[in-house]
């Protein structure tokens, strides 16, 4: 087991990009929002938006607004921005992705139930 894993679930959200490196390996750049609790003040939810780059197999399950577990590991750098000291910037490098289901995605009859 790596050290530097970390599980995050959340929402996939509308900024996805995909695209192909130079030697050819597909990428998706993009945020993930994790809700975080309400706010105390006016009770609208609060959300982590987290930025991700996924490799290879795992873009294909990655598609904006789909409820998402995202399994990877935390990569840092520094993006020059014109200050002293310029900026970090922390994004999560995704392993692999699974889409979670909702009730709004599971259709159910009374033909499914066993009594």
């Amino acid at each position: 087991m790596d050290i530097n894993q970390v599980t995050v679930t959340g929402r996939i959200m509308n900024n996805v990009t995909k695209r192909a490196d130079k030697d050819g390996v597909v990428i998706k750049l993009g945020t993930i929002g994790i809700y975080k609790g309400k706010d105390k003040q006016t009770g609208e939810p609060l959300y982590a938006n987290i930025p991700f780059m996924a490799y290879n197999t795992a873009t294909e399950f990655i598609k904006p607004n789909t409820k998402m577990m995202l399994v990877g590991r935390l990569n840092s750098y520094t993006k020059t921005d014109g200050s002293p000291y310029g900026r970090l910037v922390v994004q999560l490098q995704v392993n692999s992705a699974y889409p979670i289901a909702t009730s709004q995605d599971v259709n159910v009859s009374d033909d499914d139930l066993p009594f």
